[in-house]
C-alpha cells in the first residue's frame, strides 16, 4: 500500500509533468482513477502550486546616476530564485499537507450504486440513495452499502449508522441503515456491533445478522443465508422476519417504488424473496405474500387490509 509520503511524490511528480509537451495524459488519468486519495494529492499540489505563483518578483533596483553600475543580473536569475523559492515553499506546504489528517470525502448516490476504494483498497458498495463518509478509518452511512474489508490487524475500520457502531478488521458484509433502525447481516468474517443502548458489544459471524431498533432501543439476532448478504447488488431482497416499514423503504431505494405502509400494519414481518428489477412488479408480489391489498396512491402504491 502506498503511503501518504508516496502518493504526495508522484501528485508532484505529475502536476510538473503536465507542462511539458510529452505528458502521458493516459498514464496520468489511470492514476487518478486508481484510488480516490490521488485526486486528493493533486489537487492539494496544484492549489500550493497556485498560491505560490502570486508570489510578487523582487522589485527592480534603482541606482543614482553617478553610481556604478554592478555586474548586469541575468533575466534568468529571478527566474532561478523564484524556481528555488517555490520549490522549498512547495515541500514546506506538502509536507504540512502530508502531516494533516485528510480531509473527510463524502461520496453521495442518486438512483444508481457506487464503488468506493478505500486507501488500503478495502471496497464499499454504496447503494442508490445513500451517502457514505470516510475519514480514514472512520466511516458514517446514511442508506445501504456493502462492504468487502481488506484484513488488517493492526488498524480497525470503525462504521457509524444510526446510533450503532460497527467495528472490523477484515470481512464482508451488509449495513442498511434507515433513520434509527440498523440492519447488519455478515456474509464471511465476523463484526462487531456496539451502541450505548446495548448492554455489551453484539458479536456477528458469518450466516448472522442483526436488527436494531434505536427508537424502542431494541435488537434481535438472527442467522441469515450467507449467500443472500447483499443480494441487492444482484437484484434480489431476500427477509426473515422484517418489519414491513423497513421493506417499504428498501424497494423505494432499490426499486424505485413508493409503498405506503398505514401505521397499524407497520411492524408486521415480512420473510421471503423480492426481484427488484421491476418496481411495480415488486410492490404486487410483496402485497400477494403478505395476504394484502394493493391500491394506487397517486405516484405511489399503498397497502390495504382486505378485512377492513
Amino acid at each position: 500500500m502506498n503511503t501518504s509520503q508516496d502518493i504526495f511524490d508522484r501528485a508532484a511528480h505529475w502536476h510538473l509533468a503536465s507542462q511539458r509537451d510529452d505528458m502521458d495524459w493516459d498514464a496520468f488519468t489511470a492514476w487518478l482513477e486508481a484510488d480516490p486519495a490521488h485526486a486528493r494529492a493533486y489537487d492539494e499540489v496544484s492549489l500550493a502550486d497556485a498560491a505560490l505563483g502570486e508570489i510578487e518578483p523582487p522589485a527592480p533596483l534603482h541606482l543614482a546616476a553617478n553610481d556604478d553600475p554592478a555586474q548586469p543580473v541575468a533575466r534568468g536569475g529571478w527566474y532561478r530564485w523564484a524556481g528555488t523559492a517555490i520549490a522549498a515553499c512547495l515541500l514546506v506546504v506538502l509536507s504540512f499537507a502530508v502531516l494533516r489528517p485528510d480531509a473527510a470525502s463524502v461520496y453521495h448516490t442518486e438512483g444508481q450504486s457506487m464503488t468506493v476504494t478505500l486507501d488500503d483498497g478495502s471496497q464499499v458498495v454504496l447503494a442508490p440513495a445513500s451517502e457514505l463518509t470516510v475519514d480514514g478509518d472512520q466511516l458514517a452511512l446514511s442508506g445501504g452499502a456493502w462492504f468487502d474489508v481488506r484484513h488488517d490487524p493492526d488498524r480497525q475500520l470503525v462504521i457509524a449508522a444510526g446510533l450503532v457502531q460497527i467495528t472490523d478488521i477484515g470481512t464482508r458484509f451488509d449495513v442498511q441503515a434507515a433513520g434509527q433502525d440498523v440492519r447488519v447481516a455478515v456474509s464471511e468474517g465476523r463484526v462487531s456491533v456496539r451502541s450505548e443502548h446495548l448492554q455489551a458489544p453484539v458479536q456477528l459471524t458469518a450466516g448472522r445478522q442483526l436488527h436494531f431498533d434505536g427508537a424502542s432501543g431494541r435488537s434481535l439476532a438472527a442467522p441469515v443465508e450467507a449467500a443472500s448478504v447483499g443480494g441487492w447488488r444482484s437484484g434480489q431482497l431476500t427477509y426473515a422476519d422484517v418489519p414491513l416499514r423497513l421493506v417499504s423503504a428498501d424497494l423505494s431505494r432499490y426499486a424505485g417504488v413508493e409503498i405506503e405502509v398505514p401505521q397499524a400494519m407497520a411492524g408486521r414481518m415480512f420473510s421471503g424473496t423480492l426481484t427488484i428489477d421491476d418496481g411495480n412488479a415488486a410492490a404486487r408480489d410483496l402485497s400477494q405474500l403478505m395476504g394484502l391489498g394493493l391500491e394506487r396512491a397517486g405516484a405511489c402504491y399503498r397497502l390495504v387490509d382486505p378485512a377492513d
